[in-house]
């Protein structure tokens, strides 16, 4: 009878040990989902920039007679764009890079020229 009094005190530990490294899991997990959606936004707002160059400098190119190749900072100051043009005998090309924080993101317009 004396012998079975350490039997609870030693499954509680167990017990407590298996919940604890399923807690740790999960919020390992949490911790990395959260980074890959922060990840996600930076690489959305990138884009969007540099969608906006591009619509930007066909603007230019097209209805303004300019040469295309225009740059943009956002109002937040870490958002920009920077966009090139490649005039070929039969091809236009844009090229549009959008950064915010340290993402980059391209966009590559082709057309044929007339």
């Amino acid at each position: 009878m004396f012998k079975q009094k350490g039997v609870s005190l030693y499954l509680a530990v167990v017990i407590m040990s298996i919940l604890s490294a399923v807690v740790l899991g999960l919020i390992a997990l949490s911790i990395s989902g959260i980074k890959m959606v922060s990840g996600l936004e930076n690489s959305v707002m990138s884009f969007y920039a540099a969608n906006t160059g591009i619509e930007h400098s066909l603007y230019n190119f097209r209805k303004q007679g300019e040469n295309g190749e225009v740059s943009g900072l956002f109002e937040d100051e870490e958002t920009n764009y920077n966009v090139s043009v490649d005039v070929g005998e039969t091809v236009t090309v844009h090229r549009s890079v959008g950064t915010y924080k340290e993402t980059k993101r391209v966009i590559e317009v082709n057309y044929q020229n007339q």
